[in-house]
């Protein structure tokens, strides 16, 4: 089964991103495969595959037996692409159970149709996890700020590029930084309330 918002971009996508979802497929089948030989329950396993121009979050759901991946851009919110994917693995499966186990004796996929709606309402239309941090203050209040010592010239820095338009990752690639380190700061500021995220 697959929902498509936005076309992917075949010359947008790095070398690397194709194999490397293969491969993190592969490391999962088989810790699935060594967790059923020992007898033990295979729980979720959740993986991320990034590059530059997108993110692919893989979740192997253990009551279902079945993977579920998704690729975004790579500015997404990785942390609500991962709760929003398990809402639908979760949904899936209350909804799908008894579908499952016919579909593997059939192959018929078309029981499944209805969780194409759902995945297009618990990701807004794939607009869900994109995070576009704005500046509340004025630049002249900003200045005050930096001036109290509340932030520090870096912190100043990241919330000027706070415009309602720039993602944490174009934030990060402007000034040179990681995104993670990015997003600590925007953490930090929206406590301030310095910024909306």
């Amino acid at each position: 089964m697959e929902a498509t918002f936005k076309e992917l971009k075949e010359n947008k996508i790095p070398k690397g991103v194709i194999p490397g979802f293969f491969k993190e497929i592969n490391d999962i089948i088989d810790v699935i495969q060594a967790a059923m030989v020992k007898g033990k329950n295979g729980n979720e396993i959740t993986r991320i595959v990034e590059s530059e121009n997108s993110t692919i979050i893989i979740i192997y759901h253990p009551l279902s037996r079945i993977l579920f991946c998704s690729i975004s851009d790579a500015d997404d919110d990785v942390d609500k692409l991962i709760e929003v994917n398990k809402k639908i693995t979760n949904r899936f499966w209350k909804k799908h159970q008894s579908d499952i186990k016919i579909f593997r004796t059939t192959s018929e996929k078309s029981r499944f149709q209805t969780i194409i709606a759902d995945i297009e309402n618990l990701t807004r239309g794939g607009t869900i996890a994109e995070v576009f941090p704005k500046l509340l203050v004025v630049k002249k209040v900003m200045e005050k700020i930096l001036a109290m010592g509340m932030i520090n010239d870096y912190d100043f820095q990241v919330a000027l590029k706070c415009t309602g338009k720039a993602s944490p990752l174009r934030i990060a690639r402007d000034l040179g930084k990681t995104r993670n380190y990015v997003n600590e700061v925007l953490k930090r500021l929206e406590q301030l309330d310095i910024i909306k995220i």
